[in-house]
């Protein structure tokens, strides 16, 4: 038996509306990202194909444009030594704790 959002994924285009097409298309995103961000080619491979399928290639090219922007961005704030304020540094201390971020060397104090 297959979930009401399994079936309209097999028979949802591009352009469905609706909330499940809106949670398919979602679902299918999130996992293009962390596929996208991941260490797995094959992952990301599916992830890709999954899209095009899907969505489209015009999905492809949107979704890995926006994923691109946000690694830029960031590596342009880190190269340029773009710092923290206060308090955001105090914010994500927690994070910083539970993952050890800390202890890298490239840790800013």
């Amino acid at each position: 038996m297959m979930l009401r959002a399994s079936t309209a994924a097999d028979v949802m285009g591009p352009d469905a509306t609706g909330a499940d097409a809106m949670d398919i298309r979602r679902a299918i995103l999130e996992e293009f990202v962390a596929a996208a961000v991941g260490d797995d080619p094959a992952r990301a491979e599916a992830a890709r194909a999954t899209i095009v399928d899907r969505l489209g290639p015009d999905w492809l090219v949107d979704a890995s444009a926006v994923i691109a922007n946000f690694e830029m961005m960031t590596r342009l704030a880190d190269g340029t030594g773009a710092r923290l304020r206060p308090e955001q540094i105090d914010a994500a201390a927690s994070i910083r704790d539970e993952l050890g971020l800390d202890a890298f060397p490239s840790a800013r104090r």
